[in-house]
């Protein structure tokens, strides 16, 4: 399975940052991003063992193995994430109830939801890490973003692969009901992150409605990739794609 190989070949994807050579956050930065970059920490990290449970009934052990490689790079950012937090003197925290609520849905009915729900984290994702790449002038941090955005794409177009083939299984109106139901979902979602991280989004020049097309932009993106009858897999290495 082409997923299986990218996962694989993508286990370096942090080994080029030079901790090194990391500094301190400014005041003014530390201040905005302490917050927000505490929960998205913790929301990264996940044992994946129901979405194991999950995908194990497909009956599919090449998914199996594509998606504990994923699981295993989402642990990594929440890693480097912490790393970074550790030497900025940022405290962890153990638990959050926005990210608890994603993990709550994550479990609550099957493969699909718990792929619906990563997706619409992950889209989320990808306009929060350009955010915060804009918000600091830490190189290491910048680096951190811009690699995570990096493996987000590619979580993005694994996600919607995954779509794809359970769609396959349903019925026209049960898949119009499923897009619907994700719609709502990621207005709910694109509300929620803004009243809780919108220092970094405004640090990072979005405003409340820019935000809201940018993260639309990636949602519309993807529901063509699920539509997609072969889902392109592209040269992945040093890409940072737009909003």
């Amino acid at each position: 399975m082409i997923w299986y190989e990218y996962f694989k070949d993508n286990q370096d994807h942090f080994y080029h940052l030079k901790w090194e050579e990391d500094e301190l956050l400014t005041s003014s930065e530390k201040a905005i991003i302490t917050f927000s970059i505490r929960q998205f920490q913790r929301g990264e990290y996940s044992e994946g063992k129901h979405f194991l449970q999950y995908a194990m009934r497909m009956d599919d052990q090449s998914y199996v193995f594509a998606l504990k490689l994923f699981i295993k790079e989402e642990q990594d950012h929440a890693a480097v994430l912490g790393k970074f937090m550790d030497i900025q003197r940022i405290e962890r925290i153990k638990e959050d109830w926005l990210d608890n609520t994603f993990r709550w849905l994550r479990k609550l009915a099957g493969l699909e939801c718990t792929v619906t729900v990563l997706l619409t984290a992950e889209i989320i994702s990808m306009i929060y890490y350009k955010a915060l790449d804009a918000a600091t002038s830490n190189k290491i941090l910048q680096q951190v973003c811009r690699q995570i955005l990096i493996d987000e794409e590619m979580h993005l177009r694994f996600q919607s692969f995954s779509l794809r083939i359970l769609y396959q299984r349903k019925s026209k109106t049960s898949i119009a009901l499923s897009r619907i139901l994700h719609r709502i979902l990621m207005s709910g979602t694109i509300v929620m992150v803004w009243l809780y991280h919108k220092k970094v989004l405004k640090a990072g020049n979005y405003h409340f409605f820019s935000f809201f097309r940018s993260v639309y932009s990636q949602f519309k993106r993807c529901e063509r990739m699920i539509k997609e009858k072969e889902l392109s897999f592209p040269e992945y290495k040093g890409m940072i794609y737009a909003a």
